[in-house]
C-alpha cells in the first residue's frame, strides 16, 4: 500500500515561535505520504475554533489518529474531528469540557474512547458520541483527586507537570488499553487493572498488528509485545540500523506496522520547557546537538536496517503524531 496519512502539527513562524509546546503550533496538518513517488500532498489544515481553546496563543496540532469505518477520526488538544477524506470535509467535531491536550482517539465496542492526557483520563462516550458514560483515571487514582470537574479544561492552556501523561488507546480482546509516558508502560483500564512495563524510556504508541502489539519508545525503540501474556517479544534498537552520523534520530512518535516493513515518525527535536523530558535523549540518541528533521523513515525490522526516508518538515509539518494507510481497512485498493 503506498499511500499514507500522517498527522502532526506545524509551528508558528520564528518570530512566534515559545519554548512552551501548548503554544507552539500554528495549524494542525493532516499530509497524505505516497511512498512510491515520494509525492506529499496538504489534505487538510485545522484550527479549533474559539470557545473550544484558550484565549491567549492557542496551539492547533492533529494527534494521533484512527479509523472508524470510511470515517477518520482526528484529534486537536480540545477535539475530536471526524473527517471524510474521500470527500476532503469535515463532517462533526466532539468535544467535551474535560479535554485537554488530547492525545488521541479510538472507536472500541462501538463507544468513541478519547485520550484527555492533560487531565491523565481516559473518557469513554456513548453510542451517540454525546455524553461520557465512563471516567478512567491513568494513574489508578480518583479522576477528581487534582481536577475540578465543573472546570473547562478546553480554556486551559496547560496543566503539566502530569502524574502518568496516557498518550495512545489501543484494544486487546476487547479491553481498552493505555501507554502510559511518565510509567513507561501499558495499562488495562476497566474490569481487571495489569501493566506491562515497556521501556527505561517513554512510550507512545501502542498497535496491535499480527497477533502482537507494537509501541513506540520516543528515545528511537520499537517494541513487540504480547500484553495479554505480559511478555515482551522483540525490541529493535533504531539507531544502529541508519547512517546518521551520531544525530539525534528525533521524537520517535507514530508507527504502521506493514507484513514487510514498519513505517516510523520522526519529529525535529524541540527545546521543551520541561528539561527532564528530554534528559534520557542524551545519551541513547547521540551526543551531536544537531537534530534530523521531521521525516518517516521505512525500516526492515527483522533485517535490521533502514530502508528509505521522507522528509517532511518542508512540506508544513514540524511535528508527527501518527502515521495510518489512506484507506480504510477492509477496503480493497489498487
Amino acid at each position: 500500500m503506498p499511500r499514507y496519512f500522517v498527522t502532526g502539527g506545524r509551528q508558528r513562524p520564528a518570530r512566534f515561535r515559545t519554548r512552551q509546546e501548548w503554544h507552539a503550533y500554528e495549524k494542525a496538518v493532516l499530509l497524505e505520504l505516497n511512498t512510491d513517488t515520494g509525492e506529499r500532498r496538504l489534505v487538510l489544515e485545522y484550527e479549533s475554533p474559539p470557545g473550544r481553546r484558550p484565549v491567549e496563543l492557542p496551539s492547533f496540532v492533529f494527534k494521533a489518529a484512527s479509523w472508524d469505518g470510511a470515517e477518520l477520526l482526528l484529534c486537536t488538544q480540545t477535539e475530536v474531528v471526524v473527517f471524510d477524506p474521500v470527500a476532503g470535509r469535515v463532517l462533526r467535531t466532539v468535544s467535551h469540557p474535560w479535554f485537554n491536550d488530547v492525545h488521541h482517539v479510538q472507536r472500541i465496542g462501538g463507544r468513541l474512547h478519547v485520550v484527555s492526557t492533560g487531565l491523565d483520563l481516559l473518557l469513554v462516550f456513548d453510542e451517540d458520541d454525546a455524553e461520557v458514560v465512563e471516567v478512567h483515571s491513568a494513574t489508578g487514582a480518583d479522576p477528581w483527586e487534582r481536577f475540578d470537574p465543573d472546570t473547562d479544561y478546553r480554556l486551559v492552556a496547560t496543566t503539566k507537570p502530569h502524574q502518568a501523561h496516557p498518550n495512545y488507546v489501543f484494544e486487546v480482546d476487547g479491553a481498552a488499553w493505555l501507554t502510559r509516558f511518565e510509567q513507561r508502560d501499558a495499562l488495562r483500564v476497566g474490569g481487571e487493572p495489569a501493566s506491562l512495563r515497556l521501556a527505561e524510556a517513554p512510550v507512545h504508541d501502542g498497535v496491535p498488528h499480527g497477533g502482537q502489539v507494537w509501541f513506540t519508545v520516543v528515545a528511537g525503540q520499537v517494541v513487540s509485545t504480547d500484553p495479554t501474556r505480559g511478555v515482551i517479544n522483540d525490541r529493535y534498537e533504531l539507531g544502529p540500523m541508519g547512517d546518521d552520523d551520531g544525530r539525534p534520530l528525533g521524537w520517535c512518535r507514530g508507527i504502521c506496522v506493514e507484513d514487510d516493513r514498519v513505517l516510523l515518525g520522526f519529529s525535529h527535536l524541540r527545546p521543551t520547557a520541561i528539561k527532564q523530558n528530554l534528559s534520557w535523549l542524551r545519551k541513547p540518541l547521540g551526543r551531536r546537538q544537531e537534530a534530523a528533521p521531521t521525516r518517516v523513515d521505512a525500516y526492515d525490522l527483522a533485517g535490521g536496517r533502514r530502508l528509505t526516508s521522507w522528509e517532511m518538515q518542508s512540506n508544513g509539518i514540524s511535528s508527527i503524531f501518527s502515521i495510518l494507510p489512506a484507506d480504510p481497512p477492509g477496503r480493497e485498493t489498487g
